[in-house]
C-alpha cells in the first residue's frame, strides 16, 4: 500500500470525515491532484450527524453529487417543542428553499461518507488511503511536507496545501500549538440510534422537561435518534445498560436489542481554535470548531469550511499567492463563533435543566404567545446567521456606491431558471451573471476560455420569476462575479468593467 501512495500532490487532505471528503471532491473536480489520508483502519460505521442543511446540500451538489445525496436523504418538515406536560410550546415549519434545497434534511452519516468516497473514484487525480497517520509536517514558503506512517513504515508527501480535517482532537492543531478554548457542558447526553422506529413523523421533537430533557429526531431508513440528558449522580455505564434504555424509552416504544444501532454517551462541547492555520496548513471542521448539537450545525459548519477553502487551495495549487488562504479564517471564523453561540442559546431556551430555568422558559414563551412571529423567530432559529461574510476576499464589500441591497459578500440565491436550479447553469467554478443589455454586450467581448480556470457566463432575462430573482435585481445593471463557493465576490458596471475585471482576476490568480 505504501508504495502506491504518491510522494507529491497539489493538496493533502488529512481526515476522511464529511469535511475532508467534501473538500477532496471539490478539489479533484477543480482539476488539482489530491490525496486523502485517514488514521482509521476502516471508515467509521456510526450514525453521528443526522441533519444536513440547505447550505450543506448545496456544497455536496457543487461537488457533482446532488443526485446521490437525494437518494440518501429526506427533507425535514420542521420542529416541535413540548413542555414537561406534553403540551406543544411551539411548532416551526420546513422553511423556504432560497438556496435550492430544503432547510433541513435527514440522512445517515455512513451513507453520506460512502457517497463522498465513491465520488472521489470519479477522478484519476484523487487518491484515498486509510490506516495512514500524519506523524509530522514542515512547511516552507513554497510547499508543505508531511511525514506519514503505515504498518511501521514511513514516507513523505509534498503538497502545495495541507487541509487538516482531523477531528476534535486534531494532531495537526496540537502540532501547530493552537489553543482550543471553550467549554464542555456539565451534562452528558445519551445518544441512541434505533432502527424500525414506530414514529415516522418527519419532525424533530424537543421535550423540554426540566426533570430530564430529551430529543427525538427522525433518520432515514425507518430509524430514529433519541437523546436523553444524564442527571447528576448517573454514570455512563449504568445508563447504557439495556434495561436502563428500556426504561427511558418505555413511554415511547419497546426496545428489542436488535433495534439498537448505536448507544453512546457524549459530552457536548463549544470550542473555537484560537487560530485556524498559517502559510500552507489550515484546519477545517471539528479541528477548528466544536458546536453543541442543539442547532444541528456541527457537520454543516464543516461543510461550509470545505467549500470555502477548497477553491482557494485549488487556486494556490495553480500558482496563486498562498496569502489568499488567509481569507479562509477571516471569512469563516466569525460565522463559526456565531453558530456556536446560537447552539448554546438554543440549548438554554429549549432544554432547561431545573425548575428555575423551566419557569424562565415558560415565562418567555408565555410572553411571546402574543407575538407568534417573534416566538417562531426564536425557536425556529430565524436568528441563525445568514450566509454572509463581513470581511474577506471580496471587492466592493463596503463600497457606498454599491446598491443598498448589495449581494457582495453574501451567498447567491439559487432559484429555478428555465426549469433548472441556477447553480446547475453556473457551472462548477467561477461565473459571471448579467441581467441587462449593456452588461451582456460587455460580456460578449470577453474571451473567457483564455483564463486558466473555467468561468461560466449566465444571462438572467428580465422576465425571470420576479419574486425568486428579486435579490439579484439589486445588481440588474452590473456584472456579478460569483466565486466557486457561490458567494458574490464583486459586481461592477459596464463603464468600469475592464478595470474591475482586472482587479478581480488579480485577487485570485
Amino acid at each position: 500500500m505504501m508504495a502506491s501512495i504518491p510522494s507529491k500532490t497539489d493538496v493533502l487532505v488529512v481526515g476522511a470525515g464529511p469535511t475532508g471528503l467534501t473538500a477532496a471532491n471539490l478539489l479533484a473536480q477543480a482539476g488539482v491532484s489530491v490525496i486523502v489520508v485517514d488514521r482509521n483502519l476502516v471508515p467509521l460505521d456510526m450514525p453521528r450527524a443526522v441533519m444536513i442543511d440547505d447550505e450543506g446540500c448545496r456544497t455536496i451538489a457543487a461537488a457533482g453529487l446532488a443526485e446521490p445525496l437525494r437518494t440518501i436523504s429526506a427533507p425535514a418538515q420542521g420542529s416541535r417543542y413540548y413542555d414537561e406536560h406534553g403540551a406543544i410550546v411551539s411548532e416551526v415549519g420546513p422553511g423556504n428553499t432560497d438556496y435550492g434545497w430544503p432547510k433541513r434534511n435527514y440522512f445517515h452519516q455512513p451513507e453520506l461518507e460512502r457517497v463522498l468516497r465513491e465520488g472521489l473514484q470519479r477522478f484519476p487525480n484523487a487518491s484515498m488511503f486509510d490506516d495512514v497517520e500524519v506523524t509530522s509536517f514542515q512547511q516552507t514558503p513554497e510547499k508543505v511536507t508531511a511525514t506519514i506512517a503505515h504498518a511501521g513504515k514511513t514516507m513523505t508527501i509534498e503538497a502545495a496545501v495541507m487541509v487538516a480535517a482531523d477531528g476534535a482532537r486534531s494532531p495537526t492543531r496540537t502540532a501547530l500549538g493552537y489553543a482550543f478554548p471553550g467549554e464542555a457542558y456539565d451534562q452528558d447526553w445519551i445518544v441512541l440510534d434505533l432502527a424500525r422506529d414506530p414514529d415516522q413523523e418527519p419532525i424533530s421533537k424537543f421535550f423540554c422537561d426540566p426533570a430530564r430533557p430529551w430529543v427525538s429526531i427522525p433518520t432515514p431508513f425507518g430509524g430514529r435518534r433519541y437523546e436523553f440528558m444524564l442527571l447528576p449522580g448517573e454514570n455512563r455505564e449504568d445508563m447504557l445498560r439495556h434495561e436502563t434504555l428500556e426504561r427511558l424509552l418505555a413511554p415511547v416504544r419497546p426496545l428489542p436489542p436488535e433495534d439498537v444501532t448505536r448507544a453512546v454517551v457524549y459530552r457536548f462541547e463549544a470550542r473555537i481554535a484560537a487560530q485556524w492555520g498559517e502559510g500552507r496548513v489550515w484546519l477545517a471542521g471539528d479541528a477548528a470548531h466544536l458546536t453543541p448539537p442543539f442547532a444541528g450545525q456541527g457537520m454543516n459548519a464543516g461543510l461550509r469550511d470545505a467549500h470555502n477553502i477548497a477553491w482557494k487551495a485549488a487556486r494556490v495549487a495553480a500558482g496563486a499567492d498562498p496569502a489568499i488562504l488567509e481569507s479562509y479564517e477571516l471569512e469563516r471564523k466569525a460565522p463559526a463563533v456565531a453558530m456556536v453561540r446560537l447552539a448554546v442559546a438554543m440549548g438554554e431556551i429549549v432544554m432547561p435543566v431545573g425548575q428555575t430555568k423551566a419557569l424562565l422558559r415558560d415565562a418567555l414563551m408565555f410572553g411571546l404567545d402574543r407575538f407568534p412571529e417573534a416566538r417562531d423567530y426564536i425557536v425556529g432559529m430565524r436568528f441563525k446567521p445568514p450566509p454572509r461574510y463581513a470581511d474577506g476576499l471580496f471587492l466592493g464589500l463596503n463600497d457606498p456606491n454599491q446598491p443598498p441591497a448589495s449581494l457582495i459578500g453574501q451567498m447567491l440565491p439559487n432559484p429555478l431558471l428555465d426549469g433548472a436550479l441556477l447553480d446547475d447553469q453556473l457551472g462548477l467554478g467561477f461565473a459571471l451573471i448579467t441581467q441587462d443589455a449593456a452588461s451582456t454586450a460587455w460580456l460578449n467581448t470577453m474571451t473567457l476560455n483564455d483564463w486558466p480556470t473555467p468561468i461560466t457566463a449566465v444571462h438572467i432575462p428580465t422576465d425571470a420569476d420576479p419574486a425568486a430573482f428579486r435579490p439579484l435585481r439589486a445588481h440588474r445593471d452590473q456584472i456579478m462575479f460569483i466565486r466557486p463557493d457561490r458567494y458574490v465576490m464583486t459586481a461592477f458596471s459596464p463603464a468600469v468593467a475592464d478595470r474591475a475585471w482586472s482587479e478581480a482576476l488579480g485577487a485570485i490568480i
